[in-house]
């Protein structure tokens, strides 16, 4: 009983990232420092999400903003200045530019 209480609670905390992140199909409807990126939650629906900063997780192969074809990726390039670096194995981190 007490799991059914809960869940609105738990549902609550988990829908304003939903709500407040606007669906989008393309870079140009998203605003500045931002691109449209593969929702991590939902993998059918694309998000503004917003681009790389220092120390952020990212993938090398993410394309630059703006993309004009549809990201496979959910997150974003890195902002001007960083650069997607390998490391370790498999993680690649938003690092300054040498």
């Amino acid at each position: 009983m007490r799991s059914l209480c809960c869940a609105p609670l738990l549902l609550l905390l988990l829908l304003p990232p939903l709500l407040l992140t606007p669906a989008c199909d393309k870079d140009s409807q998203c605003g500045g420092g931002m691109c449209c990126a593969v929702s991590i939650w939902v993998k059918s629906i694309r998000i503004c999400t917003p681009m790389g900063k220092l120390g952020d997780s990212c993938h090398p192969l993410t394309r630059k903003v703006p993309f004009f074809g549809r990201r496979m990726h959910h997150t974003c390039p890195c902002l001007p200045g960083l650069a997607c670096l390998r490391t370790s194995f498999n993680r690649f981190i938003c690092l300054a530019q040498k």
